[in-house]
């Protein structure tokens, strides 16, 4: 199997951490294929107008292209020329690819906007099929005023891009129900992948001096940081001694502390790191909140999971779907500060003793490399 990705997020060099769960997706998927990631993105950092690399791994190579607009600085005409020149680059790279290497037995598309748009346009051209894989939280009904979400015209177009698919795949149950509610689509989950050899067990954890929380995430609003910092409130006002560790982005995080001046002496703010340092940081912590609004997926909660640290997120459909059953995982109420505090103290005060190597067991089985490495071969056989 020889399979074009188009990926609409990735990982670059100025930017390491977006689309990384594409590229462990494609990691995955090469064990038994043959995948060329092709990603082009706009990066005013740049001090050439192009800037193209390519990297070769046994079956996987990824062509990752930087570019930066004419008249970048002004803001419409930008983002203008910033449309053509995506364009007319992906148009020519494939071009160019095809070329070298032949059609491709198939073309996956990472995240349907905007490169579904090129697959679709090739599916018309060449009869090449094509897959979606979705992971954007923008398709919920719930997203509105929460994350960016799609306009009239960019949803006619995306439901030709899904309607014209062979495959769609969310990544989760409740991400497809909300395509197939929008787009009349089936579906077939493909889970994330959890790289099991950085999220693991850490046998020689030392006891923390303070029941340690932790949270990581954007604070975005779907996260719902109101809700965590009046949960931390919550607990100062019963004098329940604890630390948050909370790995964000400095800016959105000291506005929070702003936001909630009492916390401050109970946060340790953390710069966002490398998944190998964020494993140390989940192995040692008592406990992870996650307390989002709603959820694609939920990765950062899998991936403390596979650390053997128990988890407390909210009682949305995507999270109940797939840990109801366990008892490492606590569930409070949505939008609920005092729901979340009990949750914790409860956690405290039951002190219970969690066999962790069970917890990456159960990870390992449905989400490692080797898990979705099998869901690709299911999926492309035939094509």
């Amino acid at each position: 199997m020889k399979a074009l990705w188009l990926a609409s997020w990735y990982p670059s060099k100025n930017d390491l951490l977006t689309g990384d769960f594409f590229q462990r997706h494609a990691h995955a998927a090469s064990l038994h294929h043959e995948i060329h990631v092709l990603h082009i993105k706009r990066d005013d950092a740049i001090s050439s107008t192009i800037d193209k690399s390519f990297n070769q791994q046994a079956n996987l190579s990824e062509t990752i292209i930087l570019y930066k607009p004419f008249l970048h600085v002004v803001k419409g005409a930008g983002t203008l020329f910033s449309a053509i020149t995506w364009f007319a680059l992906m148009k020519k790279e494939i071009d160019q690819w095809m070329l070298q290497f032949g059609k491709p037995d198939i073309i996956h598309v990472k995240a349907a906007w905007k490169c579904g748009l090129m697959a679709w346009w090739c599916k018309k051209k060449y009869g090449i099929p094509y897959f979606v894989s979705e992971q954007y939280t923008g398709y919920f009904d719930e997203a509105e005023g929460l994350v960016p979400t799609f306009n009239f015209v960019q949803h006619w177009l995306l439901k030709k891009i899904f309607q014209g698919a062979d495959k769609v795949l969310p990544v989760s149950d409740y991400l497809g129900k909300a395509l197939k509610k929008r787009y009349v689509v089936d579906y077939t989950v493909l889970d994330n992948v959890i790289d099991t050899s950085i999220f693991n067990i850490n046998k020689s954890k030392t006891p923390n001096p303070v029941f340690t929380l932790l949270h990581v995430s954007l604070l975005n609003l779907q996260k719902n940081p109101d809700m965590l910092f009046q949960g931390c409130c919550e607990l100062i006002k019963i004098n329940f001694k604890f630390q948050l560790q909370l790995v964000a982005p400095e800016i959105v995080a000291n506005y929070y502390l702003h936001k909630y001046p009492q916390t401050k002496s109970s946060i340790r703010l953390l710069p966002e790191t490398k998944q190998q340092s964020l494993a140390a940081i989940m192995q040692q912590a008592d406990v992870l909140l996650f307390p989002s609004a709603f959820e694609s997926f939920g990765l950062v909660a899998y991936e403390s999971i596979a650390c053997g640290t128990p988890v407390i997120v909210t009682d949305i459909e995507v999270f109940t779907n797939n840990l109801s059953d366990k008892k490492y995982v606590s569930f409070c109420k949505t939008n609920d500060a005092v729901s979340l505090a009990k949750e914790i103290v409860k956690l405290y005060e039951d002190n219970m003793v969690y066999e962790k190597n069970g917890m990456l067991q159960f990870i390992h089985h449905s989400f490692s490399e080797q898990a979705i490495a099998s869901k690709f071969q299911q999926l492309y056989k035939g094509y």
